[in-house]
């Protein structure tokens, strides 16, 4: 089964960059410019079957309309849906202030600076893909 990653990003043209580069590399990808276009993202418990996540893979901008992005990974993380809180939840953001970067690191988020480089991306799901034994 191809690993499957979500990707959350207010602005198109990351969406379309990390769908094109993400699925280059064979990896399922599915873009939302809003946490709120997740058929999940209200749901008090995570529908996805137990133990069975949603995605393998979530990566999340920080700052995005309606919805943050750590506010929605908190939501996500409530709700039991994996893999939020096993390692292989990312955000990127221009604007990772140190508090930011504490509260990431205390939840276990990976984060990416904007502009980020590809190669990175491509290195952190591969480590991923390597924990999860993929």
């Amino acid at each position: 089964m191809n690993t499957r990653i979500l990707v959350f990003d207010d602005d198109e043209a990351t969406c379309t960059l990390l769908m094109k580069a993400l699925s280059a590399k064979g990896y399922e990808v599915q873009t939302f410019n809003s946490p709120k276009q997740f058929p999940f993202a209200y749901k008090q418990q995570c529908p996805c079957p137990p133990n069975e996540p949603c995605a393998d893979i979530i990566i999340a901008d920080i700052v995005m309309p309606e919805m943050g992005g750590i506010e929605f990974l908190k939501k996500l993380k409530d709700s039991g849906c994996l893999p939020v809180g096993q390692g292989n939840v990312a955000v990127i953001s221009g604007y990772l202030t140190l508090q930011y970067m504490t509260e990431l690191n205390d939840l276990g988020i990976h984060y990416f600076r904007k502009p980020f480089r590809l190669e990175d991306i491509y290195a952190w799901v591969e480590k991923c893909n390597t924990i999860a034994g993929r």
